[in-house]
């Protein structure tokens, strides 16, 4: 395992020099590889392959500072210590501002990989292999594409749309896209990657163990894509002021009629229908253990039938994995850190609140001190131990204890170790600061399994039916799963909805929702998963009830001692926006509008900013 990882991170420094896509205007490049050549064989077309892939490996990309600093702005990701910085401070609005550095870098870094696959896709028809190879690695690269601009559009919305290398410096400036001409573009991809690409077993002939998607993984992706549209146009139905677009503009209505979809039954019917197929039909499979997808310590770990599409992390420097160096406490146990400090330990923390909405729906245990009546120090859920480090962690360089939330002791002081848990997802035994083997799921089962329970559960017409009934069945699968997570042979009373009832589409639809949040936090989800129902949806399910929260006294704001408490502290006496105005202009990252580091003078930095929302 060890060597397999070495010998990809050395393919993947290769395919870098091969497939770099930073000088595809020179006329004289310096490089002594030409165009031809490095098209001109299967194994040259393999190298390619890596190139994007290796493009996902940004320092700003899914495993770096994206999954960091982007998902604070859900409300159930939060940070350390006091920062104040813009890059900070707009997640407490739900937003990521224009200006800020990392909403600037993360899309110049996806649309360098979108480069990357346009260049291969280019250069395709005039290379000498056979078609039926190069027809794989179109539709490899096509799958590739469609991920990188299903990002894109559920950050930007409206973003240029360029499926090909410009042949001039002026073919560079590309205005922006109509956000569902962004979503025709993503499911046509998808489409040609499903047809076209390697399915399960040859790939793992060809390239076994080296994290490869077949073709299933785009018809995977494709059931997200409708999720999300489905999404969007449920919240629009309801209110056309609720989505980021304005329909009494020119252009903004949304007309999905090019993929098939003129209402949210549509959307919902096709992800329900695609994400059954994957689950019935699929190659893949739900792990038995749910702790296997985050152990990381046995061969088996690395080739999981869950994992449908991963970034293979590895023990060297390359390619960059900053979860772990940002996620865990310091010197923690079950790691190989046990010298190096790490003085970024926790800056990516799951929230407060999601620590203990995680606890209250899961049968999770209070405290019995009278001072802290609503506080859930722990959990049945055998999801939970698996997902977060709490209460305390030894320290490989002392042999001390380091105190964690909920410790009583802590839960109102600012320390930064006491204030929150920590995510434990990513800790591998051979982290030692500088890299570990933790990979990151960019797609796995499932999700799939939950995009079949939401969208079942927005067909349903009646309660009961049998819609009602699959949305049930789907999430008790993955219910299953996670009560037989355990040592021994009897299964945990947790998680279950033996004992609840719902009463509307509507609640069973935002339960499910949370149930994403159980089993995939953590995992480069949650900004997403909480910005495509539309404002109203985020007020509800979030600003109301978390606003409510910080003012429990195990929060901090009243107590006699005079300490804050750390959301206190961080949010400076703020709360989260409720009304449908403010919080609509939160639903998309604003555009960046520093367009001239950008190179497209297609894009005025001020008249095309939308501020969150075209109005």
């Amino acid at each position: 395992m060890l060597m397999k990882r070495i010998i990809y991170s050395i393919l993947l420094a290769f395919a870098l020099l091969v497939c770099s896509c930073k000088g595809f205007l020179d006329e004289n490049p310096t490089t002594s590889l030409s165009e031809r050549s490095v098209y001109s064989s299967e194994s040259a077309l393999e190298a390619q392959i890596y190139g994007i892939l290796s493009s996902f490996y940004g320092s700003y990309m899914m495993q770096g500072y994206m999954n960091e600093l982007l998902h604070t702005a859900s409300g159930l990701v939060m940070w350390k210590g006091q920062r104040t910085l813009d890059n900070w401070i707009d997640g407490l609005k739900f937003a990521k501002y224009s200006n800020t550095s990392p909403n600037q870098t993360w899309y110049a870094q996806l649309y360098a990989a979108v480069a990357c696959c346009n260049r291969l896709l280019d250069n395709l028809p005039a290379s000498p292999v056979k078609d039926s190879y190069k027809k794989e690695i179109e539709g490899e690269a096509r799958f590739y594409r469609a991920v990188l601009y299903y990002y894109l559009a559920r950050l930007y919305g409206d973003v240029p749309l360029i499926v090909s290398c410009p042949k001039s410096l002026e073919k560079t400036n590309q205005p922006r896209a109509a956000y569902y001409k962004v979503y025709a573009q993503i499911i046509d991809d998808l489409n040609k990657a499903e047809q076209y690409m390697r399915d399960y077993a040859r790939v793992e002939t060809l390239t076994p163990g080296k994290g490869r998607p077949c073709k299933w993984a785009a018809t995977s992706l494709k059931s997200c894509v409708y999720l999300t549209i489905g999404s969007m146009l449920s919240s629009y139905e309801a209110d056309p002021q609720d989505q980021f677009f304005d329909p009494s503009k020119d252009g903004r209505t949304p007309d999905f009629s090019s993929i098939e979809i003129s209402c949210a039954a549509d959307a919902w019917l096709l992800c329900y229908q695609v994400a059954e197929n994957v689950i019935n039909n699929g190659p893949y499979a739900l792990v038995a253990d749910y702790r296997q997808l985050f152990r990381w310590t046995e061969p088996a770990d690395f080739a999981l039938k869950e994992r449908i599409f991963v970034l293979q992390s590895t023990i060297s420097a390359t390619p960059e994995n900053r979860l772990a160096l940002m996620s865990l406490p310091i010197y923690p146990e079950g790691s190989s850190n046990k010298s190096i400090k790490n003085s970024n330990a926790g800056r990516y923390r799951p929230s407060r609140f999601l620590f203990q909405k995680f606890a209250a729906d899961n049968g999770g245990e209070k405290t019995d001190d009278p001072d802290y009546p609503n506080l859930y120090i722990n959990c049945p859920d055998p999801r939970f131990d698996a997902s977060f480090i709490h209460t305390t962690s030894k320290r490989l360089d002392t042999g001390g204890t380091l105190k964690i939330y909920p410790t009583i002791s802590g839960v109102l002081t600012d320390d930064s170790s006491f204030s929150l848990p920590y995510y434990k997802k990513y800790l591998d035994p051979t982290f030692d600061v500088n890299a570990g083997a933790a990979d990151f799921y960019l797609l796995r089962l499932a999700e799939i399994y939950l995009n079949a329970a939401e969208a079942a559960a927005n067909l349903s017409s009646a309660k009961g039916d049998e819609y009602w009934q699959k949305a049930l069945q789907r999430v008790e699968d993955i219910h299953v799963r996670a009560r037989n997570s355990v040592d021994g042979g009897t299964p945990a009373a947790y998680p279950s909805w033996g004992a609840r009832s719902f009463a509307d589409k509507q609640e069973l639809s935002d339960a499910i929702f949370w149930e994403r949040m159980y089993e995939m936090c953590g995992e480069g989800h949650e900004y997403f998963d909480t910005h495509r129902h539309g404002a109203k949806w985020m007020a509800r399910v979030l600003a109301v009830p978390m606003n409510a929260f910080l003012q429990q006294p195990e929060q901090g704001p009243n107590v006699s001692s005079g300490a804050k408490g750390h959301f206190n502290y961080n949010y400076v006496g703020t709360l989260y926006p409720t009304g449908q105005s403010d919080l609509r202009k939160s639903l998309m990252c604003a555009f960046p509008t520093t367009t001239e580091a950008l190179y497209n003078t297609a894009i005025d930095p001020v008249a095309d900013q939308n501020d969150y929302y075209w109005q």
